[in-house]
Order: C-alpha cells, then sequence, then structure tokens
C-alpha cells in the first residue's frame, strides 16, 4: 500500500514500470495523476506522452488524458492536435472515443461531443447494444454511451434518431439513488457472491445462480464495475454475501431470500456491520473475489479490460 505525498506516490508508482511491464500503460497514467496532484505537470505531460505510444486501446485512452491535461494548461492547439490524431487512428474499442466525447461535453463544445459519441457508438457491438436490455443493462458501457449521445443530441436540439429512441429509462431505485442531478452516484455498493460461494449459491438458488463457472462471473462482475468506473462513480464498495447470511437474514427478518428487495436489505446489514470492501484494491493487495491471489495477478489483469 502506498502511502506519503502526492510525490512520493508518483515516485514509487514509476518505480513499479520495471516490475510490472505488462501494466505499463495504467502505471504511466496513474503516475501522470499523481504527478499533478504533486504539481509537476511537465512531469504528468512526458508520462503521458509515453503512455500514448503504446497504441491500441490503452494508448487511446492516454490520448484523451494527455488532451484533458493540455487543455486544462492552455494548450489548447496541442490537446486538439491530440485528439484529431485519436480521430485519424480507426481503433475497434468505444472507449477512448466515448471519453473524448465526455471531455468535450464537459467543456461545452455539443457539436464536437456529438461527433465523439457517434464515433464511440459506431464501435458497439450487436450484443452490447442488446445487452442493454438486461435487468442492469442501464449500467453497461454501451448503454452509457447511447444514453450520453441522446442527451448531447437534445441539448443541440436534434430530431431524435432510431438510437436516441432505443434508450430505455433506469428503473425507479435507480433514479432515487442517483438523484435528480442526473450525476453518476458518488458511492455504488455491489453485492456478490465470493468464488467459494458460488457452488452453494448455486445449489440453493440456481435461478440467481444460473451456473458455477467462476472464473466467468467474476470476469463479468470486474468488467461491469470498470464500466461503472467509468461513467464517474467515485466510489465502488463489493459487499460479500454468503448463503448462510442470507439464509439467517431470510429466517429472521421473514423475507423471500429469493427476492431482490431481501437480498438488497441483506446487503444493507452487511455493510452497516462493516462487511464492505473497496475496490480496486491495490495491486499487491489480495483480490476482492476472495480467490487469495493479488488483484493484479487475479481481476486486476489488464487482458480482463
Amino acid at each position: 500500500m502506498r502511502t506519503g505525498t502526492a510525490a512520493e506516490t508518483a515516485a514509487q508508482l514509476e518505480a513499479e514500470l520495471e516490475q510490472y511491464p505488462e501494466e505499463r500503460g495504467e502505471i504511466l497514467v496513474e503516475a501522470a495523476q499523481a504527478w499533478r496532484q504533486a504539481g509537476d505537470d511537465d512531469r504528468a505531460v512526458a508520462l503521458l506522452t509515453q503512455a500514448v505510444a503504446l497504441d491500441g486501446e490503452e494508448g487511446g485512452n492516454a490520448r484523451v488524458e494527455l488532451a484533458e491535461v493540455l487543455f486544462d494548461l492552455g494548450r489548447t492547439e496541442q490537446a486538439q492536435a491530440q485528439l484529431e490524431e485519436l480521430r485519424s487512428q480507426p481503433l475497434s474499442t468505444p472507449v477512448p472515443y466515448h471519453l473524448a466525447a465526455e471531455l468535450m461535453e464537459y467543456r461545452g463544445e455539443l457539436p464536437e461531443a456529438a461527433a465523439w459519441f457517434d464515433l464511440a457508438a459506431a464501435r458497439l457491438t450487436k450484443q452490447e447494444l442488446a445487452d442493454r436490455n438486461a435487468e442492469f443493462g442501464f449500467l453497461t458501457h454501451a448503454s452509457n454511451i447511447v444514453t450520453g449521445r441522446r442527451r448531447v443530441r437534445q441539448a443541440l436540439g436534434l430530431t431524435p434518431d432510431e438510437l436516441d429512441e432505443s434508450v430505455q429509462s433506469a428503473p425507479q431505485w435507480a433514479e432515487d439513488l442517483v438523484g435528480a442531478s442526473a450525476q453518476p452516484p458518488g458511492e455504488v455498493r455491489v453485492l456478490f457472491w465470493p468464488r467459494a460461494e458460488i457452488p452453494r449459491a448455486h445449489e440453493a438458488w440456481p435461478h440467481l445462480v444460473e451456473h458455477t463457472e467462476a472464473d466467468a462471473i467474476m470476469a463479468d462482475r470486474e468488467k461491469a464495475n470498470r464500466e461503472l468506473s467509468e461513467t464517474g462513480v467515485a466510489r465502488i464498495l463489493m459487499v460479500p454475501l454468503t448463503t448462510a447470511k442470507l439464509q439467517e437474514f431470510a429466517t429472521r427478518t421473514g423475507l423471500d431470500p429469493a427476492e431482490e428487495d431481501t437480498r438488497l436489505a441483506c446487503l444493507n446489514e452487511i455493510f452497516e456491520e462493516g462487511g464492505a470492501l473497496s475496490w480496486p484494491p491495490a495491486r499487491n493487495e489480495p483480490c476482492w473475489c476472495g480467490s487469495g491471489a493479488k488483484y493484479k495477478k487475479c481481476c486486476g489483469r489488464p487482458s480482463l479490460s
């Protein structure tokens, strides 16, 4: 666990570059952010420039981060040049284009934001678009892109198109969580079955836990967390649930363990008892999933992005 000032944290991160070459892009961006907090913008720009050279999604994401820093420093032409370079690179992933869209929207440059949202939406697969209709589809990255696109187009007074009209409202409980500000919540609590509990939960409630492929379940949850983080959620707390806890809670309260409201009430009790885990853990800390492995070697692997 890193301690000390922002400059010390940045230096510690840079020291990890040789030790974890497979995580170079992530470490460079984190170190750049720490240097900015420490007031060394030049060092931040230098590290982000290195990250941009990695190409692919990592390089594209870093390019948007670099553009944001350059805008903040008043180096507008250089920032715009970074975005134009991204526009000229036909990446298959929507993520860098979505980040650019949100950056332009934040800056109030709505026509540019709309164009970037179009680029991001064009890279969504049919499956990603279809997944928006699932129970928690409104939390997916695809939903966030399409909803953001509609928001900007509405602000520009554009006539809704088929993609705009496909946007579905979030359920009432989610709207209550977010509030009238329409901004991402500062904190989200996620109830999950730790690895060892998945077979037990499947046996007890097969309609809730349809299979016992722990790796796939954890990879899906990690991906969903990363998508939540990209929407602007500041803090994600993982709340582990065991079959014994849910059965005990249901018996004590007289509620049906198969009902979502019961599990949410159980989540709140576990949270109040101090049972939540902060996501993501540091790379060298135990993984949130309960595997016992370090996060960087388990759900925190860059290949799961």
